[in-house]
């Protein structure tokens, strides 16, 4: 199928208003569609489904689903932007600063601080919700964030429960191939420009070994023992004009794929995007924030989707030939770096981790330089 053909598709499948999703998985060339073919609203029962599963930041049992067999599924083999004569660039002017949004935002920012000082709360996410007036389509702005960033979880989703939203996300939630899984701890933020290495502030470093410390507890609370967890050192990693401090983890599922609803439950939200303690930092989010953060800092994903894999003319039995050639694997990411569109018009989800180390106006600034990855796009 050519790239217009796969957009048309796209195209034909959000105006009949079926719940759709599109995206391409991190530095991988494929892009996937998953539609389906009613109206129908299905949600994850027990997490062994398989289709793609969008979830919101508040805790829920039942998240939206698209099940893989109520719907069609088309791939595009490779995009490429020149396709379509685009030369999106990776940055966005810095445009004017709205002073009734930053102090807002910073008073938000102070009332974390001082909680941080007076309770037992360590750190808590505070985000921010802006709008933006925008002239291109919701495929276009899908188009350039596939084009801007190739290393993250690109996605269209549209549901008619939910309206229509797009992202590329650098966080995964957890990943499972076969009888693996791996998750990450990602925390701390600087633009890659003029960084210098080793340039991570103590604030930086120690909210992210925070969100380590807080998933490694999590997963031996379900009976991950030390030694049976792979634990990376923490390095710096890339994610468009961004830079964060990253730490891997996997390890061996222990029960097949009713594990992968047990991990997610476990993980869901990380202190990357709420806080610790997890209950303090959320109840403190939805008293402060003053908005519903909807699907942004949840998590979205295809979940237990078929894969299939080529087999070798070496394997030693026909049964194995079988076995090897089809399985089930997940990759769910939480929604960071998104927005919800509308016509003519987007909101940009940013926030940041606070600690007791926080400075107000680097925290602002760092709300700022996150929305830029997504006005990028558009």
């Amino acid at each position: 199928m050519s790239s217009e053909d796969f957009f048309n598709l796209l195209r034909d499948h959000l105006a009949a208003g079926n719940p759709t999703v599109g995206y391409r998985l991190p530095g991988k060339e494929s892009v996937h569609l998953l539609s389906q073919t009613t109206k129908n609203s299905f949600r994850i029962k027990d997490f062994s489904e398989s289709g793609f599963v969008f979830a919101p930041f508040k805790s829920i049992e039942n998240p939206l689903f698209i099940p893989e067999k109520e719907s069609t599924k088309t791939f595009l083999a490779h995009f490429a932007g020149s396709d379509f004569g685009m030369n999106a660039k990776d940055g966005i002017s810095e445009g004017d600063e709205d002073p009734r949004a930053k102090s807002n935002h910073i008073n938000l920012v102070e009332a974390g601080a001082k909680a941080i000082k007076e309770s037992d709360l360590k750190k808590v996410v505070l985000s921010r919700k802006e709008f933006q007036k925008v002239k291109s389509s919701a495929i276009e702005i899908f188009q350039n964030l596939l084009l801007l960033y190739p290393n993250a979880f690109v996605y269209i989703w549209n549901h008619p429960e939910t309206g229509i939203w797009l992202g590329a996300t650098p966080e995964t939630l957890l990943k499972t191939e076969r009888t693996k899984f791996s998750t990450m701890a990602l925390a701390g933020t600087r633009k890659l420009q003029n960084f210098k290495e080793n340039g991570w502030t103590n604030k930086e470093i120690v909210e992210q070994q925070i969100v380590t410390d807080s998933i490694l507890f999590n997963l031996k609370a379900l009976g991950y023992t030390g030694d049976q967890l792979k634990i990376s050192e923490t390095y710096t990693s890339e994610a468009g004009s961004l830079l964060h401090l990253r730490t891997d983890i996997s390890g061996t599922i222990k029960n097949g794929t009713s594990e992968t609803g047990a991990i997610i439950r476990a993980l869901h939200p990380t202190p990357a995007i709420c806080g610790l303690p997890k209950k303090e930092a959320y109840d403190f989010i939805l008293e402060h924030e003053k908005y519903d953060r909807e699907f942004y800092t949840g998590y979205l994903g295809p979940l237990n989707m078929t894969t299939e894999i080529k087999r070798s003319n070496r394997t030693r039995n026909q049964e194995n030939q079988v076995y090897s050639s089809i399985r089930k694997d997940s990759s769910v990411f939480v929604n960071l770096r998104c927005m919800k569109y509308n016509e003519g018009e987007v909101a940009i989800y940013v926030g940041g981790g606070i600690t007791k180390d926080s400075d107000t106006t680097a925290e602002w600034e760092e709300t700022v330089n996150k929305s830029r990855t997504m006005k990028a796009a558009l």
